[in-house]
């Protein structure tokens, strides 16, 4: 489907709504490719891997629901910021920047 059929077919609303589900639960459609990619990377990791243990899906897989994703703390949060920071903050990057 092309953008232009899919804006004739969809009402905004509904696009927000589709938008927002993927942004939750990850593609939307019967063809989930990331599982597809996650059961590649285990086939790839076993052989490798230690005698006796097996990878997991689940360690291969990406976790869609920001409710899984682990919440940083302030200082990491400000370590990250203070990192972008000091890439601005460069000798010799003047131009824009007033003092």
């Amino acid at each position: 489907m092309t953008p232009a059929e899919v804006l004739e077919r969809f009402r905004e609303d509904e696009l927000i709504r589709l938008v927002a589900y993927q942004n939750l639960y990850g593609p939307i459609g019967p063809a989930r490719m990331d599982v597809v990619a996650a059961r590649l990377g285990m086939d790839i990791a076993a052989p490798h891997m230690k005698k006796g243990q097996r990878p997991t899906l689940k360690d291969h897989i990406v976790q869609w629901s920001r409710s899984a994703r682990p919440r940083k703390t302030g200082q990491e949060l400000l370590a990250a910021v203070r990192g972008i920071q000091a890439g601005f903050d460069r000798p010799g990057r003047t131009e824009g920047r007033s003092r």
